[in-house]
């Protein structure tokens, strides 16, 4: 498996720079939609659903060409192209923002791009993993469409002010008396209607092989607990991990019979072999609630036991408690109890593995996603 990730990985890169262009007269008459890619692992994840699903979006007059956001920002300071005659093909742009780019910034682009490309739509892809919408205030004027990996299920709380920008800040802020500076990202009015719920990490290169692969076995599982957990980051962060990280090793030191993967890293082909064999995967949060961690376990057959999920929406939703996954309280007061009662109780464990595992693949073989795509370029 680890083989068709690579080679699924780099069928991925290929198609890419054969569907690129550098500059807006590269731009091919028969492309009608437009993507600024930022090339970063956690972003690419948008962008492969339009590989992925090509021939659908294909037949349904779906034409993309790339344009990289290092490209774009160099079209936009060189002289002889910042002023382009303009494109009346592309009539939808996904484009999104580069890592911690500046309000300013990302309102110049789009000012260029509305100038460029004067019949064309433009959808942003905020591909940040805390829930905060932080770019809806400077691009409410210029775009249709705003989408993300996940978002709140109850639209009021992008409004709510935090300590800190996220709101696993402001939790782990208090709970640890960690002195943040407040903040407050509060959408713009009627702001709601823009919010579009993407894919995640499930569709990408990484995971995608995983879920097309025949449900994982569960006999051979000699691994109770996998726990790698890295601590390193900004104060709440690793107050958060270490956390996670002490419940961990208490449960080892009270429970010596078990078998925990916890200790350091390891290279990818020997964690997804771990992963395989084993029993529960504990995934705390990361800056975001949703983690690469939750979709190998769902992949891999091993039960995911992680911090409540129930404030927020993912494609498909993943996150059932008792369904799909074991949800923790965010204290993890509850950590040792969940484990030792799903390892106890194996049928239940296996249910809520196998289940995971269906929703995850029915969800990629359904075509719930390009024809989101399609719609969102037809508008």
């Amino acid at each position: 498996m680890y083989i068709n990730f690579i080679r699924r990985k780099a069928m991925f890169r290929l198609a890419q720079k054969f569907n690129s262009a550098y500059r807006f007269d590269e731009i091919p008459d028969s492309a009608n939609t437009l993507l600024i890619t930022a090339r970063h692992e956690l972003a690419e994840t948008q962008i492969y659903p339009f590989y992925y699903y090509r021939p659908y979006l294909k037949r349904h007059e779906v034409r993309h060409v790339e344009i990289p956001l290092t490209c774009l920002v160099e079209i936009m300071t060189d002289p002889l192209e910042s002023r382009p005659e303009p494109n009346r093909n592309i009539r939808r742009i996904f484009f999104q923002h580069g890592f911690m780019m500046a309000d300013n910034a990302v309102t110049e682009i789009l000012e260029k791009l509305a100038a460029a490309f004067p019949e064309a739509k433009i959808a942003f892809m905020d591909w940040f993993a805390p829930l905060h919408i932080r770019y809806a205030g400077c691009t409410a004027p210029y775009i249709d469409t705003y989408i993300k990996k996940q978002v709140y299920r109850d639209f009021g709380h992008f409004s709510r002010p935090t300590i800190g920008d996220t709101n696993l800040n402001d939790y782990y802020a208090r709970r640890f008396q960690i002195n943040d500076e407040p903040m407050q990202y509060s959408p713009p009015a009627n702001f709601e209607s823009k919010l579009s719920l993407g894919s995640n990490f499930g569709l990408s290169p990484q995971m995608v092989d995983y879920f097309l692969d025949s449900p994982p076995a569960q006999e051979k599982r000699d691994i109770d607990l996998h726990a790698r957990i890295a601590v390193n980051g900004v104060a709440w962060y690793k107050a958060m991990r270490q956390e996670a990280k002490d419940a961990v090793e208490r449960l080892q030191k009270t429970r010596s019979e078990l078998s925990v993967a916890a200790q350091g890293r390891v290279r990818r082909y020997k964690f997804f072999a771990e992963m395989q064999r084993s029993k529960l995967c504990f995934s705390p949060f990361g800056y975001g609630e949703v983690c690469w961690r939750d979709y190998e376990a769902f992949a891999t057959g091993a039960l995911l036991l992680k911090p409540d999920m129930d404030h927020l929406s993912v494609t498909p939703e993943v996150f059932s408690p008792g369904k799909t996954y074991v949800s923790l309280r965010w204290d993890l007061e509850d950590f040792e109890d969940k484990v030792d009662y799903y390892l106890k109780h194996e049928d239940e464990r296996r249910a809520i593995c196998d289940e995971a595992f269906r929703v995850n693949r029915d969800f990629l073989l359904s075509d719930e996603i390009p024809q989101r795509i399609t719609a969102i370029v037809n508008s």
